[in-house]
């Protein structure tokens, strides 16, 4: 780690240095041109003081852009780029202007003359070619996105070596400053040929490449890359288009401020709202050379109709109106698109997150949080329930993270958790507004999940409990109701035997047999009295002490008030809850038939491992006698088989509360 920061700090500390190199370079043109040079006979050159200014903005432009991102991203190889281009320029402008001076200085007594106007001949090309056919495959990361553009990368520097090689050794070259200028060598006919067609070819392919290369990168990448390339594209429109402006200024602003907008798109490409640059320069770039082009065309055609008048002109503001504006547009919403993204039409990203619903999935919440972090391109979601327990979860934890509320219809299912795009420092407002659109969609999804889940535990609980049942009744048949009936069929038939020899004997058998048909319908009676009650099963136990309370008229208009507190236990076994619905049926009879009362609650609740039941009323009371009846003991026998106790107490002023215990791990 020590070397690489110490590499790092010597990066920055060498861009910084060629870029003053570069500027004292540039700064030693007006000497270059003072005396009347450029008056001297065989000059070409033309060079003012705008010119002059020029030269020096454009350097600096690139050379202190290049620098800067070299100081921000050192292995960043476009920072490097930007300042050997402005170098480039500089070393360039400054051997002109010194050659210029020191061919035409009597007595040509300054040295190194012709070789200072041999690197001005060439060291133009490189510092170009550099920015359009090997930049944008760098851009933005520094490195090639893919093997196809590491040969691309390859293919343009060694076209740019060969156009380098050529024009350096080419003897039309050297004369564009100072006329008559020759190098000591001429190279063959065939050498053109030899270099410059490999050269030519491989620049165009590299510069045709790196243009649509780069729109295909745009238009599939998402953020942030796509912002990014967006903002190089419009960046390089720019400066293409101001080559066909009358004005020579637009050109050289666009081109200065290239460099600029390359360091921008790297470190920072939502500067001042640069996605609203980005938008407005390329819907309105082309359409202002469409409207040019229209308004030009057709005032041309209709002038050689009617060549006075604005005629013309009205006609063609008419035509621009009548396809510029639907193309507008259009335009505008591809624009959109290819600049926001997902982003860009809100409904069709809805649309897109509930089609993932569609598919099966065997998480539906892990699928749409999905959904909805590539529709913001967050790195990081995360959505957990009212308790904070998480649900679903998409890369790392985030500090920078928004919490949005899971809603729907009131009630709150949990909270959404977003973090930023991929190096953002926060998630921005439209994601913002996007991530809103989209919770109460993702709240349907979790509210759903939790319901497919109390469904699943509520058919565990309905099928245990039915096969506890079962087993109950299988034992209740074959211990009690069976021997009875077996014996029943064997009195009878020693009964139908002794009835001719021994009448007495037969009416006593039959006798016998009644009573054990007596009990047998006894016995039926009570397993049938066992049975768990239907209402457990449809409405759980809550549900049930409902309808219980129902049927005994119990908060219905002239009968007593009925409240029922019920709060969650988990794990209630089958025969506890039976046992708790009986208990509670026969206290709120108590109170329905004996106890005259105005009120009565019922509380259940889960206290030490164990479910609570109490039920209090506002009658009369219990008597002595009440309190021994066969109900209150079929209570307490409940619940002793159980493990549990009843006690029974009265309330002050009047009123009786009933208060039941019952273990939840049976004995």
């Amino acid at each position: 780690m020590g070397c690489r920061l110490i590499s790092d700090r010597a990066r920055v500390r060498t861009g910084w240095v060629l870029a003053v190199v570069a500027m004292l370079l540039v700064a030693t043109i007006p000497f270059s041109y003072a005396d009347g040079v450029l008056d001297r006979p065989g000059v070409i050159a033309e060079s003012g003081t705008s010119d002059l200014v020029e030269a020096v903005l454009i350097v600096a432009a690139f050379v202190f852009s290049g620098a800067w991102l070299i100081h921000l991203r050192p292995r960043n190889v476009i920072g490097w780029i930007l300042l050997a281009s402005g170098l480039l320029q500089g070393v360039q402008m400054s051997a002109e202007a010194y050659a210029t001076r020191a061919l035409t200085e009597p007595g040509e007594s300054l040295p190194l003359a012709l070789p200072a106007m041999w690197l001005a001949s060439w060291l133009w090309m490189p510092s170009i070619l550099l920015l359009i056919a090997v930049l944008p495959g760098l851009y933005p990361t520094g490195r090639p996105p893919s093997r196809f553009w590491a040969w691309q990368v390859r293919g343009g520097l060694l076209g740019i070596a060969l156009m380098v090689l050529l024009t350096a050794t080419e003897q039309d070259a050297v004369d564009d400053a100072v006329a008559g200028v020759r190098l000591p060598w001429d190279t063959p006919a065939w050498w053109p040929w030899l270099v410059g067609v490999p050269a030519a070819f491989l620049v165009a392919a590299s510069i045709g490449i790196a243009v649509v290369g780069t729109v295909v990168r745009a238009v599939r990448a998402t953020a942030p890359e796509r912002q990014q390339l967006l903002w190089l594209i419009a960046a390089a429109s720019a400066m293409v288009l101001t080559v066909f402006l009358p004005w020579r200024a637009a050109f050289l602003v666009a081109f200065g401020l290239m460099p600029v907008a390359v360091v921008v798109g790297v470190v920072r490409y939502r500067l001042l709202g640069i996605e609203v640059a980005l938008r407005r320069t390329l819907l309105y770039a082309p359409l202002t050379l469409m409207v040019a082009l229209i308004v030009g065309a057709s005032t041309t055609l209709f002038a050689r109709l009617i060549p006075t008048g604005l005629i013309p002109l009205l006609i063609g503001s008419a035509v621009v109106a009548l396809i510029v504006f639907p193309v507008a547009g259009r335009l505008r919403k591809l624009v959109d698109r290819l600049v926001l993204g997902e982003a860009a039409d809100a409904l069709a990203a809805v649309d897109r997150v509930g089609a993932g619903l569609e598919t099966v999935t065997g998480d539906p919440v892990q699928s749409m949080l999905k959904a909805v972090a590539r529709a913001v391109a967050a790195e990081y979601a995360a959505v957990r329930d009212p308790a904070g327990e998480e649900i679903a979860k998409i890369g790392e934890s985030s500090t920078r993270a928004i919490e949005v509320p899971l809603m729907h219809g009131g009630a709150t299912f949990g909270t959404l958790t977003v973090g930023p795009r991929r190096r953002e420092p926060r998630v921005t407002g439209s994601d913002a507004r996007m991530i809103g659109t989209l919770a109460p969609h993702l709240a349907v999804v979790v509210r759903s999940k939790r319901l497919t889940e109390e469904l699943a535990r509520e058919r565990e609980r309905v099928a245990t409990a039915t096969m506890g049942e079962r087993d109950r009744l299988r034992r209740d048949m074959h211990d009690g109701l069976g021997p009875s009936l077996s014996g029943i069929a064997l009195g009878l038939e020693a009964a139908s035997k002794a009835l001719a020899t021994d009448p007495a004997t037969a009416l006593d058998i039959l006798r016998h047999a009644r009573d054990e048909a007596d009990r047998a319908v006894a016995e039926v009676r009570r397993v049938i009295d066992g049975l768990r009650p239907t209402a457990l099963d449809l409405r759980g136990l809550s549900g049930a002490i409902e309808d219980t309370a129902a049927a005994l008229g119990l908060g219905r208009i002239g009968g007593p008030s009925f409240h029922l507190d019920v709060l969650p236990v988990q794990g209630l076994p089958p025969e506890v809850e039976e046992a708790a619905l009986r208990i509670v049926s026969e206290s709120l009879t108590n109170v329905a038939r004996h106890a005259g009362a105005d009120r009565c609650t019922v509380v259940v609740d889960e206290v030490d491992h164990c479910l609570r039941l109490a039920v209090q009323d506002d009658g009369a009371g219990m008597s002595a006698v009440r309190s021994g009846g066969h109900g209150l003991g079929s209570m307490r026998r409940r619940a002793a088989d159980l493990g549990g106790y009843i006690t029974i107490e009265p309330l002050q002023p009047r009123g009786t509360s009933v208060t039941a215990v019952l273990p939840l791990e049976t004995i």
